[in-house]
């Protein structure tokens, strides 16, 4: 995020120069220096191997499907556990892409060694400032400011759905086909697309409303995906309740159809509900 006053109403007719900021992770090598040109898919910055920690319940009531030593992909289920004295069950997945690096003694937590990581620049622009926290791109494009949201930074191929409101719609409209994707609905979405569109690999879904009830059940802290995790970064534009993208956003995300745009949630890691910071969509004028 790179913006620091409250969402307001703009012109999307034409792009402007913006400033975005690119956080850097913890010993993050920067590899760029002021007045580089970049691309979207420029390495900007090589992060060293981070370790990620992913708790199971206490007990012997879990299997685990992976072993130390075992590849996993972010998402994929690790461990099942009973739920409901036996009834049911509850899956564990992965947060992030890497290794199974060894089980805790009283396995109660797996611990997932995370590859190197490349940060790039996912925008197309000119490095204006680096710093060990950060590199900062100019770039020229249009900006749609959220009211809530969350996730990483992350670019991908804009495809409008359109509406997402009922379970019948989610299931006819998403598919294999939005892996990748920063999809994009009108209106009012149901939380339950979330998890249906991180099955399917989509990069970011961007719509203007959400319910917060059904969602808090899902990013809460004793929910499935903590402040998001596992799940698509999520701009909500108009709030909790039955809203409408503006008319301004709508158009300038119909004439960016099948462009690679750019998504990300207000912090990392973290549910923000009044900002500064704020999510935000970034679409290139090229």
């Amino acid at each position: 995020m790179s913006r620091d006053t409250a969402p307001a109403a703009r012109d999307l007719r034409e792009p402007v120069e913006l400033e975005i900021r690119r956080a850097l992770p913890d010993g993050a090598v920067p590899l760029v220096a002021v007045r580089d040109p970049v691309r979207s898919d420029t390495v900007i910055a090589r992060g060293h191997r981070q370790r990620r920690v992913l708790r199971l319940p206490a007990g012997e009531n879990f299997e685990l499907l992976k072993r130390p030593g075992d590849p996993v992909k972010r998402g994929e289920t690790v461990a099942v556990a009973e739920e409901l004295f036996g009834l049911g069950l509850r899956e564990y997945v992965s947060p992030c892409d890497g290794v199974v690096e060894s089980v805790s003694t009283r396995k109660t937590a797996l611990v997932l060694a995370a590859p190197d990581s490349e940060i790039r620049a996912l925008l197309p622009g000119v490095v204006s400032s680096v710093s060990p926290e950060e590199v900062r791109l100019r770039v020229t494009a249009r900006r749609i400011e959220g009211r809530f949201g969350f996730g990483e930074a992350v670019a991908g191929r804009l495809w409008n759905a359109g509406e997402l409101i009922t379970e019948a719609e989610v299931r006819r409209k998403l598919g294999p086909h939005v892996q990748g994707r920063v999809v994009a609905a009108e209106s009012l979405v149901l939380p339950s697309v979330l998890p249906a569109l991180a099955a399917y690999g989509a990069a970011a879904l961007v719509c203007g409303a959400i319910d917060l009830a059904p969602l808090w059940d899902l990013v809460s802290p004793d929910g499935p995906h903590p402040a998001g995790r596992g799940l698509p970064t999520l701009v909500v534009t108009g709030g909790f309740g039955l809203h409408r993208m503006d008319e301004a956003a709508r158009e300038a995300l119909a004439e960016a159809e099948g462009r690679t745009v750019y998504a990300a949630g207000p912090q990392t890691g973290r549910l923000t509900f009044a900002g500064p910071p704020y999510a935000e969509v970034v679409i290139p004028a090229t």
